[in-house]
């Protein structure tokens, strides 16, 4: 009971030095134009970064047919779901597609959501748009498209036809009733492609009644076949029209990098640092890029405290010490491990250090907090 208030308080601590230096600021605003050889129109393409972007890190491209309004609210949410490492989401950058017109395209409502104009968006994408944002911005290996209602039609569209062009699709709330292009006939002919493999799709349904068929035949048609697709096919009728996307947004952002931090760890405890390393390795494949593993080997330590198995939380603690040979916080954690298991001369060699490397860093709500510790285990 004691460790587990302790490490609960240490957790608290370190977040709370987190949340303290985060504030909500602007996004940098990068402006691109293209004169696409292929809609024969000047092309405009908004990239917007957080205030902190730094080329040295690599963030997550989401593309995004948000309009202003509700890019605000997608920003901020992305900001917050992001801003601490043991956050649901990785830090992102957002790109804000344009309509992309077909040549002397004949202006009519929908034309994105009927399907019309998706061979010519493609093309556009894969030789244009993707190229520019990975030339100029530092981007890891995995992408997201995302759309919601009409413009959610296009994510569906583009992995029925060319599912290699992003990792992850996201439609909230498709208006299927719109399509006039097949895209039922052609997702289900996607659907057991080997072009789906490590991509991950979710698609809601909203609250318009004449999109509920559609929905469930692409239901049906997904629990008919065998799929390499990650699918989640969200229910959301009941949901008003506007709040869905600022519900299921980060909802499906989250459904995507879920397996990033699994919650079931007893798999994983059985194996133990080997079982989390093969696991990372796997994820490795769908993400296209090496994962830190410390998070879910933190979280594996608090199982193995709560499973009174104290010889496995050491070793697991001792090893993220090994990946993060300068963290302070699982120092303290250690040093708390050994004190509640009458390890005395453990526990003071990693509070020293913890205290030393704090001292080190200047860090002085570090060294209080270590100080508070040591006097109250006197």
């Amino acid at each position: 009971m004691f460790l587990s208030m302790i490490n609960r308080l240490a957790s608290i601590f370190a977040l709370s030095l987190l949340l303290a230096s985060h504030a909500t600021a602007e996004h940098q605003l990068k402006q691109h134009k293209i004169a696409s050889k292929f809609s024969k129109q000047a092309i405009e393409l908004r990239v917007h970064l957080p205030q902190d972007y730094d080329e040295k890190q690599q963030y997550i491209p989401l593309y995004t047919t948000a309009g202003d309004r509700r890019l605000k609210s997608m920003l901020e949410q992305i900001d917050w779901m992001s801003h601490v490492s043991f956050g649901p989401i990785p830090k992102m950058i957002v790109i804000q597609l344009p309509y992309i017109p077909a040549p002397n395209e004949v202006p009519m409502k929908d034309v994105q959501a009927s399907g019309n104009n998706t061979a010519i968006t493609i093309d556009v994408l894969e030789q244009e748009i993707l190229p520019l944002v990975k030339k100029h911005y530092s981007i890891l290996p995995f992408s997201i498209l995302e759309g919601y209602s009409t413009n959610a039609n296009l994510p569906l569209n583009i992995m029925a036809d060319a599912p290699q062009l992003f990792n992850a699709y996201i439609s909230i709330n498709p208006a299927w009733v719109l399509d006039k292009n097949n895209v039922m006939t052609r997702l289900k002919k996607q659907l057991t492609s080997d072009q789906l493999k490590y991509r991950s799709a979710y698609v809601s349904l909203g609250s318009f009644h004449q999109n509920n068929a559609a929905f469930s035949e692409f239901k049906h048609l997904s629990e008919q076949v065998d799929t390499k697709l990650s699918l989640t096919l969200d229910k959301q009728s009941d949901i008003n029209y506007y709040t869905a996307p600022m519900v299921l947004f980060p909802k499906a952002l989250e459904l995507v990098f879920s397996d990033r931090n699994p919650k079931d760890l007893s798999a994983l405890a059985k194996g133990g640092i080997a079982a989390v390393d093969s696991y990372y390795q796997q994820l490795a494949k769908k993400y296209g890029y090496s994962l830190s593993p410390i998070n879910t080997l933190h979280d594996l330590s608090d199982y193995y405290a709560q499973h009174n198995q104290p010889k496995k939380q050491v070793q697991t603690l001792k090893h993220i010490l090994k990946l993060k040979p300068d963290n302070v916080f699982y120092r303290i954690m250690l040093a708390n491990v050994f004190f509640d298991n009458k390890q005395q001369a453990q526990y003071q060699h990693y509070i020293d250090e913890a205290l030393a490397l704090a001292k080190a860093a200047n860090n002085e709500e570090a060294i209080e907090y270590i100080q508070h510790i040591i006097s109250e285990k006197s």
